[in-house]
């Protein structure tokens, strides 16, 4: 027994030692943020202040030294973030992860995003120059600095990072543009559909479905998306690893002029909705220079605020929703491969090599085929280089362009002038820019590079080498729609349709559904006294216009099918509806046997028509199945009603009634017999996951949740699901920004997780619990105030070399 006494006891002081060790070495990566740091880079001393969440003040005396700073702090809290994040950029996650990431390594080179960053860094702005080398420099000098002290994923993954390069924060801003582009899933999926169903059931399923062809595909020509789907499967599997999926992009920003504003200004409201990460895809920061006093969210690899707002304008972004990527059938030469039809003669390829390296296996070498068109997409088909047609693929990011030349100007901005000189900079991704001033003014302009096709749109694959699809030219600037203080007093923007059909350029169809902006629009007309109070309110609203739109239908045809024969369930599952109002908070048991019913109704609409492969790709294109499941409901007869498999041809009332039986089938097997378990929070719970947090044990200390979400993806507090894994949330609010020009200093920020992406900081997970509950905090412009009340200041002191 004493033997064994004595065993225990070192046993314990033995796994004492080793957690009391382990956890030195894991919390030695923790950034200094208080005291003096010397740091050979700057010119000047800067100042850090860190408030109580460790969103971090800056104040330097010139713009050099905050860019340096800034690079500097970002990367003391988010690093391994950055670093993973540029390598996505820039297809080189291989070399960490090996040979499992070299589909996606094959598909963003393909792409040529990294191609695009080395091109650009020789052609940006001076000024926009200046900002990324002193941006690298920081960075640079944190990883010169911290070598034995890096962040825990350097430590498990085995490698140390590389120097900071400017090329990779503009190759990070492609990323970026890329996540928020659905055109190239859409083409090729709706090319499949029309080949598979014809064009008159295939223009009831896709929203905007164009008018002029192909619509009878020659049969020589079939195989070429089936070349492409290897392309699309490594772009969904990359979206999936970024925990943002196809089509599923999304905001809401509001703007309302001193007319409707309890105190007389204007104030502005903005939450982009983007894949919900630990840590979260935004970084808080202030920064000023004596110049320039801004605050808002960056994105971390990058030197400046995205969405925020200065002492004189305020800004919020959402995705314009934009056709910005068409496809072209390349005819390849039958005597000569490596030539392609021009459409005036055979061209010759040209031809980019690439080095691959790989993680414990050989490096491998990526030719890319570029045409006229852009790149050759059909490579990753082993059997593509041996067909006679091939496919390439237009982007507007492939273009040149200097994205932060234009957020470098709205840190200065003061005008509604200011900031359109800004955006005329922007041109990829397309965004909707809102805009709020102390001096009165709300505004809105869509900046970004509008394609004008010759003679069609860009819905459909084009045949590269007729002139028809071609890109011609662009929409000019100032013809792209904006307004500045529209007479109602307000301005919504959540992804829907931004002008009607007299506008004379085509723009795009894939729209988010109306019923986020219709909402906004219904609570803002209510009140001419609004506050910010209210907006923050109306950000966390989960009232379902959809679920009020749909409702009507379904009931009736359950009532009538009650009315002709007693159905038990079907019965209780009318009584839980017919009373609902389209409330999806956490408690509702009718939002989950709704939400249920919607999958359903999809289901047994389309499925057999497409069959089962088809079917998965279609749900997977965002908003799509969500627009034409609503579009359908309000037909009374549709071909997409009758079963194909059964000779008799069924109704859409029968199909109503047996999606909504099926729902409750569903749920039964999900949750359990008893209805009280069918609660939607509990169904529809939220992950937050981190790159390495897909596999155990690390999803223990990385990943955060579950947390029991409301609302979807039609209601402002957007907590969208996928159709094909439902119903766990994969995308909301990523930030909540608030702006009241009554009292700038008062404005309001939250972002998803916390400033740090260190698991055992403080700050990891600090902002979670006032997010989830739709609250904020304050981030204040005001230096006296943070000076006085920050609990941490760490002073960077110029250093000699």
């Amino acid at each position: 027994m004493k033997i064994l006494v004595r065993v225990l006891v070192v046993a314990v002081v033995v796994v004492a030692l080793v957690a009391f060790f382990g956890y030195r070495l894991l919390t030695r990566s923790l950034p200094q943020t208080s005291g003096e740091l010397s740091l050979t880079i700057l010119e000047e001393p800067v100042h850090v202040y860190r408030d109580a969440l460790g969103i971090p003040h800056i104040l330097a005396r010139n713009e050099r030294d905050l860019f340096r700073a800034v690079g500097y702090v970002t990367a003391q809290d988010r690093l391994w973030q950055m670093d993973f994040n540029r390598r996505v950029a820039r297809g080189r996650l291989s070399e960490i992860f090996g040979p499992a990431m070299l589909e996606s390594d094959r598909f963003v080179r393909t792409w040529g995003m990294g191609r695009v960053a080395e091109r650009l860094a020789t052609e940006v702005s001076e000024q926009t120059r200046q900002a990324l080398t002193a941006y690298a420099e920081g960075v640079n000098a944190f990883i010169e600095t911290h070598g034995d002290r890096l962040p825990l994923e350097f430590s498990i993954l085995g490698y140390k990072p590389e120097p900071w390069e400017i090329e990779d924060t503009i190759a990070l801003g492609r990323l970026m543009a890329w996540r928020l582009s659905f055109g190239w899933y859409v083409d090729l999926t709706l090319q499949e559909v029309v080949a598979k169903v014809g064009r008159q059931k295939a223009r009831e399923i896709f929203p905007g479905f164009p008018k002029e062809g192909p619509f009878i595909i020659p049969r020589e020509t079939e195989p070429f998306w089936t070349q492409s789907r290897p392309f699309v499967e490594a772009g969904l599997a990359l979206r999936e690893l970024l925990g943002m999926h196809t089509g599923q992009v999304g905001s809401n920003s509001w703007a309302v002029s001193g007319a409707k504003s309890a105190c007389g200004k204007p104030l502005l409201a903005n939450d982009p909705h983007l894949a919900l990460t630990a840590p979260s895809v935004w970084y808080e920061m202030h920064l000023s220079d004596g110049e320039t006093n801004v605050a808002g969210v960056v994105l971390p690899g990058t030197p400046v605020v995205m969405i925020g707002h200065n002492e004189s304008v305020a800004w919020g972004l959402t995705n314009g929703m934009i056709d910005d990527v068409d496809f072209y059938l390349e005819k390849v030469n039958p005597d000569n491969p490596r030539q392609y039809w021009n459409g005036r003669e055979w061209a010759d390829f040209e031809v980019v090599e690439e080095l691959i390296a790989v993680k414990d296996a050989a490096p491998e070498t990526l030719r890319v085929r570029l045409t006229r068109n852009g790149p050759v997409v059909s490579e990753l088909h082993p059997l593509a280089q041996a067909q006679p047609y091939a496919v390439s693929l237009r982007w507007t990011g492939h273009l040149p362009s200097d994205e932060l030349a234009t957020f470098l100007k709205l840190h200065r901005a003061r005008s509604w002038e200011d900031l359109k000189e800004a955006v005329r900079h922007f041109r990829v991704p397309a965004q909707n820019f809102l805009f709020a001033s102390a001096s009165g003014d709300i505004g809105y302009y869509l900046a970004g590079a509008i394609p004008i096709r010759k003679g069609s749109n860009g819905v459909l694959p084009h045949e590269g080498w007729r002139e028809q699809g071609q890109w011609v030219d662009w929409v000019p600037f100032e013809a792209q729609p904006h307004v500045l203080n529209p007479p109602e007093g307000f301005i919504v923007t959540a992804n829907n349709k931004i002008v009607d059909d007299r506008y004379p350029y085509y723009v795009g169809n894939l729209w988010e559904p109306p019923y986020r902006a219709a909402r906004i629009r219904q609570v803002l007309q209510q009140s001419d006294s609004l506050t910010l109070e209210d907006f923050e309110a109306l950000q966390t609203d989960v009232t379902s216009l959809h679920a009020r739109e749909i409702l009507p239908g379904l009931i009736q045809a359950a009532q009538a099918a009650l009315d002709t024969a007693a159905n038990p369930r079907l019965q209780t599952l009318y009584d839980l509806l017919k009373t609902w109002d389209g409330q999806e908070d956490t408690e509702s048991v009718a939002a989950s046997i709704f939400h249920a019913f919607f999958l359903k109704v999809t289901e047994n609409t389309l499925k057999d028509e497409l069959g089962d492969t088809l079917y998965t790709q279609y749900v997977r294109v965002g908003n799509v199945p969500a627009r034409v499941m609503t579009a359908l409901l309000k037909k009374e007869s549709s071909a997409w009603f009758d079963e194909v498999s059964t000779d008799r041809v069924e109704t859409k009332a029968e199909i109503l009634v047996r999606s909504l039986l099926d729902a409750g089938a569903y749920l039964t097997e999900r949750r359990g017999d008893s209805i009280g378990d069918w609660k939607w929070g509990e169904l529809h719970a939220q992950w937050m996951y981190h790159p390495l947090g897909r596999r155990k044990p690390l999803d223990v200390i990385f990943n955060l949740g579950p947390f029991q979400r409301g609302g979807s993806k039609m209601t402002v507090n957007n907590a969208e699901y996928r159709f094909g894994q439902p119903f766990a949330p994969i995308l909301g609010p990523s930030t909540r920004q608030l702006v009241d020009f009554c009292d700038v200093h008062a404005a309001r920020s939250v972002i998803t997780t916390g400033q740090s992406g260190h698991p055992l900081s403080e700050h990891y997970k600090d902002q979670t619990e006032l997010w989830l509950t739709g609250r904020t905090h304050p981030l204040t412009l005001n230096w006296a105030e943070i000076v006085e009340g920050a609990p941490e200041h760490l002073v960077l002191q110029p250093g000699e070399e």
